[in-house]
């Protein structure tokens, strides 16, 4: 019996120490980097042979359940992977190798990846971290200078608005030439604003035609990858991303004096000779003088148009997943009030990833973006609210009113005409007097005289009167869904379904009531509405095949694609809008609004193939092609072949090779062509019928074009020659691009009879040719246990010429700008796309041949001495010099080059980084000056050309006002910007981890901590450009500047916590 109890206690010993053996328990520890000892946040600790694994946090600790016998599996991207068996440990430190080269990283390529190390064409990556570590509301702002002939230019600095993206050279005389963005493998058809940045695990940029032409004419403008965080198998993990900032504008100086300066000013050049008095009447110069110093109560306009703004921002995460499924999902707010008055963007936005395997053969996923966002714009342009004189307050004050009204009573007493004169508004019901206004009323320049009778200066209303009667704003609602299907034929051949829709509706609306226009004119009134829906549905089916043979690497791919788009819409503008409380269209008369309606569907079919083919990672071949058709070509010419090919030779991996100091060497070329639809419309190519107005009423059988059935594909073939360097064993690696680009049967706007009932058509007409210069350095410079410092620059050049417009010389000649005031501009064989043209000035008229200097605040001349360049005694500004008139070149807006450093520093718990971006060499034509500095002409005596020949007598120069096509307004756009400047620091673990945090940094940032401007540059953005005005045309017209919101520097707290 005694036996039996020892024999079954001793089964029960055994059994136990089994079943204790089989159970799981945490293993836990820390993966560094073996050369430095620096932590290695994001490594994989995967269990080998199964999906179950983790990733270590920002101090690259870890925690995972085995059991003994398991198998763990380190890795991470540039390092050696690193298995461990398990023993019995519990706690595990891993320190992993660096790679003879970490060129093996996974570059996404368009429909698949390939190691970086077999890269062939132009591709530009930025890791998601990096993105997410400037603390900015979009990602566009993020790249900023990161990426080498990638230009990113702030055209509008409002909170909301989208920058200019270009990849290399413009691909369109025409229309825009934003690139294609693509989101996990779904090319949407919103910006990249549809996107959170921390959301992005990866960005790469595809910038030759070989490496785009896999998308084919979508890819034209090159294509923006951006790769979304995925779940991980694991335990939940949460992360909480927070920040608020204020911010002001760059140039906080004014421009124009107040009236209080501008006496003392103008008495000090009235002394020194500046300016000339002696035909005005003293006791009409005392009064003036006075009515300058004794002004009360004055508010310069750019206290009252600028202000400090602010921004939060909130977003949370979570991600996790086990063997079958994994997901991540994020929300996101962010709450933005700009440096202008009534600028604001509000923004709310989702994201859920998921992905699942369903048994051995098959895998699905879904993916969700969406935002609604709220934007604010300022409701009239910049330009024209400076142009107020700082001579009264914003809003009237009891003693502004006395004043005024003292000051028309002087002004009568000296025989000048009474101030309500210069009242232009009739018999409206508001503000019509002097003798009527209120405290709280709005202030307006003719309240002090404007007709030579006082100080005023612009008829127009002041800036308040403007703003408190307009109302803008925009409301956007963006969603895309995507989801897959993905079955394993045999291993390393699959084939892969994907099935998507995206859809953005905006709505844009704008009032300007009454009592806005200075002269009431209920013409120029105007509620508009503009509903737009835009949707796509995309279908596409892909077969894959990766796989080695020896030594031979293929990777394949083949598919079919379908995609629709759909563009809705109703635009009702309204005018002669009733003065009242209530704003509405039901208040207008019929006959008052307009109502347009836009219904067009285009549709795209594709297939398209490519080959990929490493031999012993030496020798590198990668050939594709594409066959795109598309609805809004002729009916002879809707499809299009597009092949491309590429190679490179990483010769370091040659058994000849023995140059330690170049750890990598790899010439690489590529050839590649590209279509594109450029701005085409949906229906370009027929004839179609609208109703429009006619001197017999609404004609309904009217065309808007003519039918073209040979309306072809606009071809872009690029030729791309590039060499990638490493040094001292890839810590410091170059790369240098050198392309061509030929745009040939470019779509154009031409000129046709008016007997077809249309003033123009597109056709195919014209070449234009571009080359650049890419340069892209990147250096681990130091890195050891305590202290880590990275460096990186690129450099960017892009040359275009026109060299055929289809037997044309020359475009017609434009002049753009704002209210004439603008260049000429030229497009011609030979000559650059968008070249401004004017006439050469010598320097501006002297002040002392102004006629009444106490006109104005801050007066000048507004004339401007100019060159005769044949010397025929007239100054001719329709014709160039070689034409026999007197037009010059005197500008273009393309940068001769761009450029962009960026740093990283770390040293223990604390990290710095840096972000410059520059451009160098472009030009504005600044409108801006011509209206804060009031130079409309109009001002000089009579004796300065008495027999009125525009030749000043006293030199025998000719003479011209600013407001006309000269080089006057033509300013340096060149500037050097900080772009972000992070001091931040990581919170020690044993501070945080007794309440369930992993991790936690916070950090100080500064945008635009300097920003060096052109020396001649005098407005608020050089990067800004006016595109909205009537009569723009897209590249042959950009370059004029019109009152652009300014250059923002702003300070910035944040949080970053991960549990």
């Amino acid at each position: 019996m005694n036996l039996k109890k020892r024999l079954f206690l001793l089964l029960l010993l055994v059994s136990s120490s089994i079943v204790l053996a089989q159970e799981s328990y945490t293993l836990s520890g820390t993966v560094v980097s073996a050369a430095d000892q620096i932590p290695v946040p994001g490594a994989n600790v995967i269990l080998e042979g199964t999906s179950r694994g983790t990733t270590t946090d920002f101090d690259g600790n870890y925690e995972i359940q085995v059991q003994n016998g398991d198998v763990v599996q380190f890795s991470y991207i540039g390092y050696v992977s690193q298995s461990v068996e398990i023993t019995g440990q519990t706690t595990l430190n891993i320190a992993l190798a660096e790679e003879a080269s970490s060129l093996d990283e996974v570059v996404v390529v368009g429909y698949g990846t390939r190691k970086k190390s077999q890269v062939t064409g132009a591709v530009a990556k930025i890791g998601g971290e990096e993105v997410a570590a400037i603390q900015s509301t979009r990602v566009d702002e993020a790249l900023g200078g990161k990426l080498a002939g990638v230009l990113i230019q702030n055209q509008d600095g409002a909170p909301g608005a989208d920058p200019k993206i270009q990849v290399r050279a413009a691909s369109s005389i025409n229309g825009n030439s934003n690139p294609l963005i693509v989101v996990d493998g779904y090319p949407i058809s919103g910006t990249l604003a549809t996107v959170n940045p921390n959301d992005i695990q990866s960005i790469e940029v595809l910038k030759d035609a070989a490496s785009a032409a896999i998308y084919g004419s979508r890819g034209a403008n090159g294509v923006i990858l951006v790769t979304t965080k995925k779940g991980k198998t694991g335990d939940p993990t949460f992360s909480y991303d927070t920040y608020s900032s204020i911010s002001s504008r760059y140039r906080s100086d004014r421009r124009k004096l107040t009236a209080g300066e501008w006496a003392n000013e103008l008495e000090q050049g009235i002394a020194s000779g500046r300016f000339d008095v002696s035909e005005l009447d003293p006791a009409f110069v005392n009064y003036k003088i006075n009515a300058y110093r004794n002004a009360p109560d004055v508010v310069p306009v750019e206290d009252y148009l600028f202000r400090n703004g602010y921004s939060t921002s909130h977003n949370f995460s979570m991600s996790g997943g086990s063997e079958n499924a994994n997901y991540f999902a994020s929300v996101g707010y962010q709450n933005t009030e700009g440096v202008v008055i009534t600028q604001a963007f509000e923004r709310v936005n989702a994201r859920l990833n998921v992905d699942a395997r369903l048994g051995d053969k098959f895998e699905t996923g879904v993916s969700f973006n969406g935002f609604a966002s709220d934007r604010d714009i300022v409701g009239h342009d910049i330009r024209d609210l400076l142009r107020a004189y700082n001579i009264h307050p914003i809003y009237h004050t009891a003693a502004s009113i006395a004043y005024v009204q003292q000051l028309d009573q002087q002004a009568q007493a000296l025989g000048l005409d009474p101030f309500d004169d210069g009242y232009r508004g009739g018999d409206a019901p508001f503000n019509n007097s002097i003798y009527t206004l209120e405290p709280g009323d709005t202030a307006q320049d003719w309240h002090y005289g404007r007709s030579g009778n006082g100080i005023g200066g612009s008829g127009d209303a002041g800036p308040a009167t403007k703003l408190d009667n307009t109302d803008r704003y925009q409301k956007t609602f963006f969603a895309n869904v995507s989801s897959y299907l993905q079955y394993q034929i045999v291993k390393g051949l699959n084939i892969k379904t994907v099935l998507g829709g995206d859809i953005r509706d905006t709505q844009d609306y704008f009032w300007r009531g009454l009592e806005f226009d200075s002269r009431a004119r209920p013409n120029q009134t105007a509620l508009d509405q503009v509903d737009v829906k835009r949707s796509s549905i995309l279908s596409e089916t892909t077969l894959n095949y990766s796989g080695e043979i020896g030594n031979h690497e293929i990777s394949a791919v083949a598919g079919v694609e379908f995609q629709t788009l759909y563009t809705r819409g109703t635009a009702l503008n309204g005018t002669n809008v009733p003065f009242s409380d209530i704003i509405n269209y039901n208040l207008l008369q019929p006959e008052d609004i307009a109502v347009t309606e836009v219904d067009e569907t285009i549709v795209r079919k594709s297939i398209f193939g490519r080959i990929n083919y490493a031999f012993d990672n030496r020798y590198l071949l990668s050939v594709s092609v594409r066959r795109d058709g598309d609805s809004r070509f002729g009916a002879n010419n809707k499809y299009e072949t597009f092949p491309a090919f590429s190679i490179g030779w990483n010769v370091h991996n040659e058994a000849f090779y023995n140059f330690d100091a170049i750890s990598t060497l790899k010439p690489r070329f590529s050839y590649g062509s590209l279509g594109t639809t450029s701005d085409l419309g949906a229906y370009n190519s027929l004839s179609l019928l609208n109703p429009q107005s006619t001197a017999l009423g609404t004609g309904f059988l009217i065309p808007s074009d003519i039918e073209n059935s040979e309306l072809t594909w606009q071809t872009n073939t690029e030729t791309n020659y590039g060499l990638d360097l490493g040094f001292i064993n890839n810590r410091v690696r170059l790369s240098a691009d050198y392309y061509t680009s030929d745009i040939e049967d470019i779509l154009i706007n031409q000129s046709v009879s008016e007997v077809f009932g249309t003033p123009s058509i597109r056709l195919n007409s014209g070449d234009v040719r571009s080359t650049g210069i890419e340069l892209e350095l990147s250096s681990a410079i130091v890195r050891n246990e305590n202290f880590s410092w990275d460096f990186g620059g690129n450099f960017s050049t892009v040359e275009t010429e026109i060299t055929d417009l289809g037997g044309l010389d020359e475009l017609p000649q434009t002049i753009y700008g704002q209210s004439g005031r603008g260049p000429v501009f030229r497009n011609y064989v030979g000559g650059e796309i968008g070249e401004m043209w004017g006439l050469e000035t010598i320097g501006i008229v002297e002040d002392e041949y102004i006629e009444d200097p106490t006109r104005a605040i801050g007066i000048n001349s507004s004339e401007y001495y100019v060159v005769d360049q044949n010397g025929d005694g007239v100054i001719d500004n329709t014709k160039t010099v070689e034409e026999g008139g007197d037009l010059v070149k005197i500008g273009q807006n393309t940068p001769d080059f761009y450029y962009g450093v960026n740093s990283n520093f770390r040293y223990k718990d604390f990290d710095l980084s840096f972000q410059l971006q520059g451009a160098e060499g472009g030009e504005v034509f600044n409108v801006d000056p011509l209206y804060y500095n009031s130079e409309f002409g109009g001002r000089l005596r009579d004796s300065f050309d008495a027999d009125n020949d525009g030749i000043a007598d006293h030199n025998g120069l000719h003479y011209t006002q600013s407001r006309n096509q000269t080089d006057a307004q033509i300013q340096d756009a060149s500037y050097l910007a900080m772009r972000n400047l992070t001091l931040g620091y990581t919170i020690k673990p044993e501070f945080i981890t007794r309440v369930g945090i992993n991790s936690a940094r916070v950090y100080l940032a500064a945008t635009n901590l300097f920003y060096i401007f052109g020396d001649d540059y005098t407005s608020d953005n050089p990067e800004g450009v006016e595109t909205t005005n009537t009569g723009y045309l897209g590249p042959t017209t950009y370059g004029v500047q019109v009152g652009a919101s300014p250059i923002v520097r702003s300070f910035t707290f944040g949080l970053n916590v991960n549990f």
